[in-house]
Formats: structure tokens, sequence, C-alpha cells
């Protein structure tokens, strides 16, 4: 016959055995945290060696393209930012034009997605099947075959460079995307509390404005997240589109300082001091709006 205590240790040691020893955790949790340190630097890098090359003399870089400057030069921003080179235009005003198209499209692009998204979602109106599969469709489509026919119509309208016409080119391209997405959100907002309001006496987009909006400010900062990285950075269109330097955009100012033949000013600190502060505006984005992120991505599997 067994006593209790022995049933006991019996009881334990199994436990162990289901769920794994102790020292197992450890070394799998050690394992895991060594990995993200490594994935850490590996992503972290880029970001250190461009602003690293931004502070060096063009000799500098060519002899010792990875050490750290022997003096931080500030000389390639301020060349960078009071216009020599790309023109003889200050890049304030290629960051001022990026700023612009960006916060117009992503004005547009979330009020009009999160409208249509909400609309299939919850509507049940003639043609909702086949406007979702039209979507569905435009996913399909490379937004680059449409230049030539694109080129034409804005031409047309006279919205070649014209920023507000660069911010409804690319308002047109991110809505299929941003409406599925929203739509698959809306999908899982509890429709109770949207019932509750229409009790309440909201009107249809009464509850969409007042109740979903608020309760959904998560999912669309994600939707902002996720669209200000490609307008910001676009190049093909605006390239294409945008061929006087007054209404040109931060990835093209980049493009202008290219290395040039070897002289005696400096040429290859400039483009790389261009490259920062295009990228860093970015870069606060992220790091402001974190939390949102991680909010809106899990949000749609915690319902």
């Amino acid at each position: 016959m067994r006593s209790n205590s022995e049933d006991r240790e019996l009881e334990v040691a199994d436990r162990r055995t289901a769920n794994g020893s102790p020292f197992a955790a450890r070394l799998l949790t050690r394992i895991m945290m060594v990995a993200l340190a490594v994935w850490f630097i590996v992503e972290l890098y880029p970001v250190i060696f461009l602003i690293n090359t931004s502070l060096k003399t063009d000799s500098e870089i060519l002899s010792t393209p990875f050490a750290l400057p022997t003096a931080f030069n500030f000389g390639n921003y301020v060349r960078v930012w009071v216009g020599e080179g790309a023109n003889n235009k200050p890049i304030a005003l290629y960051l001022r034009n990026s700023i612009a198209v960006t916060v117009a499209t992503l004005a547009l692009l979330l009020a009009v997605s999160s409208l249509a998204g909400y609309a299939l979602a919850r509507g049940r109106f003639p043609g909702s099947a086949a406007t979702q599969q039209t979507f569905l469709l435009c996913l399909a489509v490379p937004v680059h075959v449409l230049i030539i026919p694109v080129f034409f119509m804005m031409d047309r309208f006279g919205l070649r460079n014209d920023l507000l016409g660069l911010s409804l080119m690319y308002t047109t391209m991110g809505v299929p995307f941003t409406v599925l997405l929203m739509r698959a959100y809306f999908l899982s907002f509890p429709v109770e509390m949207e019932e509750a309001a229409q009790i309440d006496g909201c009107s249809r987009f009464g509850v969409f404005w007042r109740v979903v909006v608020p309760v959904s400010r998560n999912a669309i900062a994600s939707m902002a997240i996720i669209n200000v990285s490609w307008v910001w950075s676009e190049l093909f269109f605006a390239l294409v589109l945008m061929d006087r330097s007054e209404a040109q955009t931060m990835p093209l100012a980049v493009i202008a300082y290219a290395p040039k033949a070897m002289m005696g000013e400096s040429t290859i600190g400039p483009q790389f001091a261009a490259m920062v502060t295009a990228a860093m505006p970015l870069i606060l984005v992220y790091f402001l709006f974190q939390r949102q992120i991680t909010k809106g991505m899990t949000m749609g599997a915690i319902r």
C-alpha cells in the first residue's frame, strides 16, 4: 500500500512530465530571447548604418565605411536642407509636399474605406456581393500597368504636377485593400452595441459616427499605419506624374542626390543625409503609435 505522501509525489512527477521540466522551459525562454535580440540587431543595424554614414565625409565613407565618424559632420544635413543639389531646391519643400500628400491621402482613404467597409459588413443592398468581388479583383491587378491611361487621364483633368491629384491617385490605389480589411473588422464588431444605439434614437450614420468609429479607433489607426508607409515612400507614380520640382515629394528628392563623379565637393554624404531625412518621419510615426498598432492587430482576434 502506498502512503498519501507517495501519491502526491507521483502526481507532482506526472505534472512535471506533462508540462515539461522547469529547466527545459527556462532554456526555451532564453533561446527565444536570444533569437529576438538577434532579430532586433539585424533590423536596427541598417538604420544605424544609414545615420552613421550620413555624419561622415566622403573620404571616410570610402575608406572606412563601417567605422564610426572621427567627427560628426552635420554639414551634410545643412547642404541638404538649404538646397545644395536636387535642382537647388531645399529639401524642406519636398518634405512639406510629402506631408501634405500623406495627410490628404490618409484622410480621404480612411473616410472612404471606413464607410464602404461598414456598408459592406452591415448593409444588404443590391450589388453588395458584386462590389466586394470587384474590390477583390482590383487587388489582382498590378497598379503599375495602369500608368499610361492614368497619365493621360490626369493630364486631361489638369491634375498632373498637382498635390491634390497625386493624393486622389494614392487614395484610389489604396481603397480596395483598406476596404476589405475594414469590412473584415466590422464583421467582428458587436452588433448589440449598434442595436442599443438605434433603440436610443440614433440613425444608421449616427450609430457609425458616435458608436462604431470611437470604438474602432485602434483598428483605424492600424489602417493608417499600414497605408502611411507606402504612401510616404511611393516613387513610381510620383516620378511619372510630377515632373515639376515644386510639386515633387521626398523619394524624388532622394533620387536627386544620387552620387556623381568624384569632385572636390561632398556628394555621397548629402545623399545619405537626404535618406535619413526621408526615413525619420516614418520611423517617428511607428514609434509614437506602436501601442495603437498592437491593439489594432490583436483586436479582431480577441473578439
